[in-house]
């Protein structure tokens, strides 16, 4: 079978012979992996977010206030610009087989979709991750690290863990939308407007607690300057979003047509 490929766009699939071993997944996982390294647009994003963060950390400037508050302004790179990006990275794994029409020879030369799914949410946590330490790296680089505003480590370690568990789940929401949804543009659409209109619609509304808020509770984790250790609980309404919409793209993954 030779290599997919798309009118006027980027490169497409491996064949069936660069498949590593290991089972189903294993299999999955190589193809899904050959198929990233070919692609462009994926890497883009990945050196966007990075650049983006370097932007902000210049642009948030550095005002002789505490370490910790110093590191926790950059923070805004991850939880926006990081968000963004790394949204549109989920969403183009596999809104971007639906856009050129690539995900028929995937589930042909694959078989079981349930390992497609799995192997394109596992290569999408890995790279957002790695990307997600990159910026917070970048961003404690640009932090005094001796004197009186040094970064304290163990603090800037759990902000920087909430922040790269956060773009983790952002991007995997985005994968989930274009599983559901079958459309790239629809899936950025929403999740990029969710946390801006949704909730902040909800809460001003409703007696629906900000610290409920899925997107807007886990962000605050990262940038949670004020001296006191990141409270994981908020993270959780974002990862049972993530986790229902996974789901449901999932199932719908697997019982209807490509």
């Amino acid at each position: 079978m030779s290599a997919r490929s798309t009118p006027g766009c980027e490169a497409g699939s491996p064949p069936v012979a660069a498949f590593g071993r290991g089972g189903a997944f294993g299999r999955a996982l190589s193809y899904e992996w050959v198929a990233l390294r070919s692609l462009r647009t994926p890497w883009v994003l990945c050196g966007a977010a990075v650049a983006g963060q370097v932007l902000v950390d210049l642009a948030v400037g550095r005002d002789g206030t505490s370490g910790l508050r110093q590191f926790a302004g950059g923070m805004v790179g991850v939880t926006l610009v990081g968000f963004v990006l790394m949204a549109a990275f989920g969403v183009n794994a596999l809104g971007g087989e639906y856009r050129h029409r690539t995900i028929t020879r995937s589930v042909l030369t694959l078989g079981d979709r349930r390992w497609i799914l799995l192997a394109k949410a596992t290569l999408t946590c890995a790279v957002t991750a790695s990307v997600g330490a990159v910026m917070v790296l970048v961003n404690a680089l640009s932090v005094p690290m001796l004197g009186e505003t040094s970064l304290p480590v163990t603090r800037a370690v759990a902000l920087g863990g909430a922040a790269i568990l956060y773009t983790v789940l952002c991007a995997l929401v985005g994968l989930a939308l274009a599983g559901v949804t079958r459309n790239s543009t629809l899936s950025i659409a929403v999740v990029t407007l969710w946390p801006v209109v949704l909730e902040n619609l909800m809460v001003a509304t409703t007696r629906f607690g900000r610290n409920l808020a899925p997107f807007g509770a886990a962000a605050a984790q990262a940038q949670a300057g004020d001296g006191s250790g990141p409270q994981w609980l908020p993270m959780l309404p974002l990862a049972v979003l993530t986790a229902v919409l996974l789901t449901a793209a999932g199932v719908l993954f697997s019982r209807r047509d490509v």
